[in-house]
């Protein structure tokens, strides 16, 4: 009766095995690899099943079920291809797929760093490479801007949406001939609309280093956002990616009371505006190394812009 026991065991375990084996090869992510860096909040998970049943992806404890798919005839037989758009966390983020059991992990960054935008260009993450676009090319011909709006409708559902995505106008930004990668670099692209912020910026005695070197979308993002002038974070948050020193909440010299000036929290009572970074430095360019506001080059002439009652 024990052997008996065993073996039933042992078949049922084999069983599971070889039931679990067949679901995570009829499951295939085609992207994002793993340990991918992103720059858009919003991406799109895309991959194809054996079987039409659906299964569920959950992205930072939130959980949603997939169950549209497209059927795909290929020489390898019929596949199941699905994509679902998923929201990121700053930085870090955990993307469990269950299909049937059967789970894959992935680890996602959203970056927004000059670094990581620098280290993603050279190493061309982009899903539109040949191998991927095989799986879209029954849906999509890759020739018209209409056509990126079937998977990229939530590009212009933003409250704050940029011009030419609003225009639907993908590739007055986008090469069609090298994978729809954004121009490079961007700033080219960006200061060909914008020549007046072009003049000023490159007149300028001094300017920020992320603007000239042409990484316009590490603090704007380039289809739309949330927050006015298309920022992708609130101000504080994006100079504090690159100025982690500043990440205290306090800046500047103590006054004779040893109170460190603020940097947020505070509401300016000439303009009625939050206290924040580019209250006193222009996020482009200035006629100071420090790139104070309203073309100050000294210090204390900055301070008196709001402290005139201290005079």
């Amino acid at each position: 009766m024990r052997k008996r026991v065993k073996k039933i065991y042992l078949i049922s375990l084999l069983l599971f095995f070889v039931f679990t084996k067949a679901y995570s090869a009829d499951l295939t992510i085609v992207y994002p690899t793993n340990n991918t860096v992103v720059f858009n909040r919003t991406i799109h998970i895309v991959g194809y099943v054996k079987k039409s049943e659906e299964f569920t992806i959950k992205t930072n404890n939130k959980v949603e079920e997939i169950g549209n798919f497209r059927k795909l005839a290929s020489k390898d037989g019929e596949k199941y291809v699905f994509m679902k758009s998923v929201t990121l966390d700053k930085d870090e983020n955990d993307i469990l797929i269950d299909y049937k059991g059967s789970q894959q992990n992935l680890k996602i960054f959203f970056k927004t760093s000059t670094v990581a935008y620098r280290d993603k260009v050279k190493k061309k993450t982009f899903f539109h490479m040949d191998e991927n676009k095989t799986l879209c090319v029954s849906c999509h011909s890759f020739e018209k801007s209409s056509d990126c709006m079937k998977c990229h409708k939530e590009k212009t559902k933003t409250k704050f949406v940029h011009g030419p995505v609003a225009a639907i106008q993908c590739f007055q930004c986008h090469d069609k001939n090298n994978y729809f990668t954004p121009t490079q670099p961007v700033s080219t692209k960006c200061l060909q609309c914008h020549q007046e912020f072009q003049s000023a910026m490159f007149e300028a005695k001094f300017a920020h280093g992320p603007t000239v070197a042409g990484y316009c979308n590490i603090c704007h993002d380039p289809h739309g956002s949330e927050l006015k002038f298309l920022l992708n974070d609130k101000i504080n948050g994006i100079c504090n990616n690159c100025h982690t020193d500043k990440k205290s909440g306090v800046h500047v010299l103590a006054n004779f009371n040893s109170n460190a000036h603020p940097t947020s929290d505070k509401i300016i009572r000439s303009t009625g505006e939050e206290l924040s970074c580019v209250s006193c430095h222009n996020p482009h360019y200035g006629k100071s190394k420090q790139l104070f506001q309203q073309d100050v080059t000294d210090f204390m002439e900055l301070c008196l812009k709001c402290h005139n009652d201290k005079l």
